[in-house]
Order: C-alpha cells, then structure tokens, then sequence
C-alpha cells in the first residue's frame, strides 16, 4: 500500500511540473465542472508534450509535420481488408459496439425517384453476418456519430429543414432526446469523452465557418472550444485523458490535425502539409491515429503513430472524403465506409478539398482539381449524409486509377484487420455465490453471504466486490482475500457512480489492486437480520477497472436494479421468520 502511495504522489507531481499551472484545478475538477471557468476559449503557447495526467503517459506530439516522418508499407500493418456489405445501397457512419461484436450503421436507399434523405439504421455482427434493421432513431435521421464506452447512448444526427441536429438515442428503451438543436445553428458529429460527461461536436451558424463545440450530456453548458474554424467532421478524444483531436483548414487551403485541451488552452496544430488529412481517432491504447488523407492522390485511410515517426496508407482508392474510420474496442480493426472498386464505384479524385465549412449544413462538397475535375455543388459529395458522388464535366477526368470517369453508386461498410495484437479488457464473472442458510433465516440467528469473482479478460490494475444492504442489517462478521476491505455505516461518504456520495446504508467492499486475468477473490459478509423487518434485500455488484479508458467494466450480466452508489446490481431477497 506505500508504495502504490509514493507511485500516486509521484505521478501527482509529475503531473504537476508538465500541465500549465491553471490547468491543474481544472484538471482535477470534478467532471460536471469540465466546460466551468475562465480557461475556455484561452489559447495558450502549446509544450511539445501533451501530457496524460490521468495515466502518466504521453497522449500524442504536437508541432510535428507528418512529412517529417517515413513512411512505410501498408504490409506491416494490415492483415487483410473485408468488405462487410455490397450492395446498391449507401451504407455509412458506422460505429462498434462496446463490446466490438456488432457494427450499428445507416442506409441510404440509392432508388429512382428516392427523393427522401430519410436513413435506415442497422445492425451487423463484426463479421458482416446477421444484418437487421434496428429503427434506432430513424425520422430525418442523418448519421451516427459515436457510441458511448458503457454502450448506452448512441450520438446520432437528424437533419430538420435542411438542419443539422445532435441527439442521444438509448440503445436500451429506444428513447431519443436532443443534445444540441438550436434552431439557429446546425450541430453535428459529435464525439463522446472517454469518461462519459461531454460531447465534442461541430457547429455552424449562418454566414460563418464552422467551429468546435463542446458540450454536456445533458445539453447543458454547450462552449465553443478553442478558435479553430472550417472544422472538419471527424474528431476524437484522447483515449486516456481529457484532450481532443480533430482536423481544421485554418489559414491555407488544406486540412491539418490539431489537439486542444478541453478547457481550451493548448491548441496547437499537429500536422502542417501540402495534402489534405482529415476525421482523425485514437487506437484504444492511444498510440496510434488513424484518418483520412489525399496525400495518396485520393481520398484513403492512413494511420500514423502518436509523435509522428510513421505513418501508413492502409487502403488504396477505397477510402471517401466522407469516411470517419472508428477503431474496434480491442484495437485489432478498423471500420470505415469505403467504395468498392469491383462495383464499379471508385472515387480516385486528386487534391481532394474534401471537408469545407458548407459540410455542417449537410450541403455538398464541391471538388476541384488541377485536372478540371469539377464536381458540381448540388451533386457533389454530401458529407453530412454521405450521399453519392456524381462527375459533371465536359472534360476527362484525372483519375489515380487512369479511367476517364467516375460514377459512385454505392458506399459499403468496410473493416481494416491489422496486425496488432488485440487488448482483452479485463472482464469480472461471478464463479460462486452461496448464502447460508438459503431459508428459514430467524430474528435471532444470522446469514452468511459468500460472493467469489473471477477476472476471465485480460490484467486489470483495479477491482472491486461489494455487498450493500438497504434494511439496514447489522453487519457480525467479514471474511475476505484481496487488498482491502472498506466497511461503510450509514451517513459514511462512498464513491458512487458519478463521484463522492453519503452512504444511505451499510456497505461491505472488498478492494483488490492488480488483478490479473483468471485470478479469483472472494468475500463473505455475516449480517444479523433488523428485526423490524421480515425480510433481507441486499445489492451485489462487482466490477473491474478497464485500464485504457480509466472506467469500471461491469459484469455483463448485472441486472437493470442499481443500488444507491448508481451501479448495477444483482438484487437478492431473503425471508425472515
């Protein structure tokens, strides 16, 4: 226990030392406070380093041009490219699930005479097998954005009067609720903070670029955040910290990748090239990026790694300027939606400006090479709603593929297998659960509740069981293995779900630090029946700490009941006689 103490304290002051000095309240703050205080919209003098302070490690370098580093073969990364679906359809903005078994996506029907810009949603194993139509959020649907880590809430967009909107919709009841709808302005693509409480968006009013907005789940405290305008689509946050990364066409003509703190210092631009790069995401261990880029010639899915010593194209003429790739959960994949070159539905385009500040309003994208390549704005790329790309020239059009036209019929859902070794989050499994006696518990007597957990995923560095009683039971006895076993009596402060709550009744929790894959740990708790009841109610929940997000990865299986710490919980009832 000391010396994960000294490690705590040292981590603090690194911390300390690399975070500007009025970063480091706000850092520290609580979360409902994020978008809270004087540092937003403040631009400060950006250090090389962007500092985790959650985790101790380097989030990614600014100030380096990614021409600055080699570029190597797609072979050492890239195991195979599968396309998911193929059909005459537009499939688009597709989105992992939590647990990276399904790909949620939108249709497009590519019909004659289909003149509504109605979306379908669906459903698909990560395999491509078992397509079904969902309905989740369908009317004036858009696009789906991201997915929230507990796999709840989706962000989703809907386009009203030729108007961007940003909803949540829950992908348990259905339910959908705005987040961001301002009539006067379009909001869209909004990405989700790794610790749940805010969105990171892209908003427009008329007659200006589009900015960064920054927002709370609740719709609440909606910031603009930095100064960067003509923002592009795609944007993520930093898989272990608090800092964003999205693209922006700043004073040139092309789209650079720039990071921001939340609060808003630290902007800085992290790439600075002649070409185009654009919708960037963190790999779940936050040591790669992967977007878009025309540096090829056409619009493809490159990565690079965090300081920018590599980099990658990791398709060829498959990629859109639409595209916004997501990693899988475990950062073994990558999902984007792609064209397909065997159905005839290619788009090669040269100096590709793919993303303007016309894409918020859902409004085409009007492309324009030095091959008199001019896609017409009205039919031209919609970035909002990926809808399709036609070629309207009287001249040829220079392709990368050689061919004098283009026809894009089609958008399919294609996935990126890589050759890294996929992360198993840790995963808790109750193994054995036993009360005694099961009935015929007396006034005078007592029960005993024994709860053993495994970890059957991969290392955690925290975990936890606890057993909660709302009848107020008198707690006689515990046994335990593990760490650390805290006993909190009513009116005790406990950690809850959304931070430091007072304990309504008594808790026993039983705390174990690097809990490693298939390791066991069990907790008995004896408590004596309140005699003003006749019957026991008490909680059980176990949970272990996911590592790469600094979140608690609950068992699966845990039932809808929540005990007062707001987990789900396992609800047991014994009778008394």
């Amino acid at each position: 226990m000391r010396s994960i103490l000294k490690d705590l304290c040292l981590l603090l002051f690194i911390v300390i030392l690399v975070l500007p000095i009025e970063a480091v309240p706000n850092e520290l703050s609580e979360y409902d406070n994020f978008t809270e205080g004087s540092g937003l919209n403040k631009t400060e003098n950006a250090s090389k380093y962007y500092f985790d302070s959650d985790s101790g490690l380097v989030c990614v370098v600014a100030g380096k041009n990614t021409e600055y580093g080699e570029i190597i073969s797609s072979d050492e990364l890239v195991e195979e490219i599968a396309f998911l679906t193929d059909s005459p359809e537009s499939e688009l903005s597709p989105v992992w699930t939590a647990d990276g078994d399904y790909i949620l996506y939108t249709v497009k029907r590519n019909e004659p005479n289909n003149e509504s810009d109605n979306f379908e949603s669906y459903r698909m194993n990560a395999n491509g097998s078992e397509i079904e139509r969902i309905g989740i959020g369908e009317g004036n649907l858009t696009g789906f954005s991201d997915l929230s880590l507990d796999g709840r809430d989706l962000v989703l967009m809907k386009s009203i009067d030729s108007q961007l909107d940003l909803y949540l919709a829950s992908l348990e009841n259905g339910t959908v609720t705005p987040v961001a709808n301002d009539p006067q302005v379009s909001e869209g693509w909004g990405a989700w903070c790794r610790l749940g409480k805010l969105i990171t968006y892209t908003q427009e009013s008329a007659g200006t670029p589009s900015q960064l907005w920054i927002v709370n789940r609740d719709g609440s405290n909606n910031t603009r955040l930095g100064t960067s305008e003509n923002v592009g689509i795609g944007k993520d946050w930093c898989p272990l910290g608090l800092r964003i990364i999205y693209s922006a066409k700043e004073l040139k003509e092309t789209y650079d990748l720039w990071v921001i703190d939340f609060y808003g210092t630290n902007q800085a631009q992290l790439t600075n090239t002649s070409y185009n790069e654009w919708n960037p995401s963190f790999s779940p261990d936050g040591k790669w990026i992967v977007y878009v880029s025309d540096e090829g010639g056409s619009p493809d899915i490159w990565i690079r790694d965090i300081e920018g010593n590599y980099r990658a194209r990791l398709t060829n003429n498959t990629g859109s300027p639409d595209s916004v790739p997501k990693w899988s959960p475990d950062g073994s994949k990558i999902v984007f939606a792609g064209y397909n070159r065997g159905n005839n539905s290619t788009i090669d385009i040269t100096n590709t400006d793919a993303i303007n500040d016309s894409n918020i309003t859902g409004s085409d994208v009007d492309l324009i090479n030095d091959s008199d390549v001019d896609l017409i704005n009205g039919s031209g790329i919609d970035v909002m709603n990926g809808s399709n790309v036609s070629a309207i020239n009287d001249s040829s059009v220079d392709q990368t593929n050689g061919s004098d036209t283009a026809t894009v019929n089609s958008s399919d859902i294609v996935v990126i297998k890589l050759l890294f070794e996929p992360y198993i989050p840790p995963s808790p499994k109750i193994t054995s659960f036993k009360i005694d006696p099961l009935e015929g518990v007396s006034q005078e007597g007592n029960v005993t509740i024994s709860l053993t957990v495994m970890n059957e995923g991969g290392n955690a560095s925290e975990g936890n069981i606890s057993i909660s009683f709302p009848g107020k039971e008198k707690i006689q006895g515990i046994e335990w293995t593990g760490s650390i076993i805290n006993i909190s009596s009513e009116g005790s402060p406990v950690q809850g779900k959304d931070g430091e709550i007072t304990a309504q009744y008594p808790l026993v929790e039983l705390v174990e630090y690097e809990w490693n894959a298939g390791q066991e740990e069990t907790l008995n708790v004896t408590v004596i029946p309140n005699n003003e009841t006749e019957e026991i109610v008490f909680f059980v929940r176990t949970g272990l700490k996911d590592d790469r997000t600094e979140t608690y990865r609950r068992d699966p299986l845990s039932s809808a009941d929540k005990d007062q710490q707001g987990f789900d919980a396992y609800r047991y009832l014994l009778n008394v006689s």
